[in-house]
């Protein structure tokens, strides 16, 4: 038999069964990559969206309230003083909020301060995020437990 430079229908075989049993072990393995971009999003999404609220109260010199619903992954920001709603946010199934020290709301003053601190648990079924916020300048931080 003469060979023309291709390959057999047993070697294409052989390497695409290989390359099957490549992507099926690697499948597994990017479940938690998934997950792990995902709670990557929510958090960088809450900051973003209490830093927004933070702005909006500095940039209109009025008071912001921000509304955790306890037990359900859902927030608001207000603006106290017009009533508009700067935020409404409501985060996938398994993300909860339960507050921890912090009293609803958490208002952000007509300089950006916070006018009580306390703490907020964001919780998930892989794991548990406390928010910290700091009376002062509006700071606050997320750790993960």
């Amino acid at each position: 038999m003469a060979r023309n430079g291709g390959f057999t229908l047993l070697e294409m075989l052989v390497v695409l069964s290989i390359a099957l049993l490549l992507t099926t072990l690697a499948v597994p393995a990017l479940g938690g990559v998934v997950h792990e971009r995902e709670e990557t999003y929510m958090l960088a999404l809450l900051r973003a969206d209490l830093y927004g609220a933070q702005q909006h109260a500095i940039a209109k010199r009025r008071k912001v309230s921000v509304f955790f619903t306890e037990g359900r992954g859902e927030y608001q920001a207000v603006d106290t003083h017009s009533g508009q709603r700067i935020v409404a946010r409501t985060l996938p199934a398994p993300w909860r909020f339960q507050l921890g020290t912090l009293r609803n709301p958490l208002i952000f003053t007509d300089n950006g301060n916070i006018k009580q601190g306390g703490t907020v648990w964001v919780k998930s079924s892989k794991g548990s995020y406390k928010v910290t916020f700091l009376l002062g300048k509006g700071r606050f931080y997320v750790q993960k437990m």
